[in-house]
């Protein structure tokens, strides 16, 4: 998978049609301070549902790989 939710370090797999619904709950629990239920992926990719509290959640990195990345130059 190449998609990720990155929350407190630990990296979560995001299934390729899962990836509006989960960027739209995160968005939800952030913005509006609820809690949520995602299904995301460990690093074995086995299923498993993350509850995010967004109002004791201080940041969340949600990298859907959209749009070009930067390089990298020396």
């Amino acid at each position: 998978m190449t998609k990720k939710l990155i929350l407190d370090g630990r990296e979560w797999g995001i299934a390729d049609a899962d990836a509006d619904g989960v960027a739209r709950l995160v968005r939800d629990a952030m913005l509006n301070r609820i809690p949520v239920e995602l299904t995301v992926y460990d690093a074995d990719e086995n299923a498993v549902t993350l509850f995010l509290n967004g109002a004791a959640t201080p940041s969340v990195v949600l990298d859907l790989n959209a749009g070009p990345r930067p390089s990298q130059m020396s």
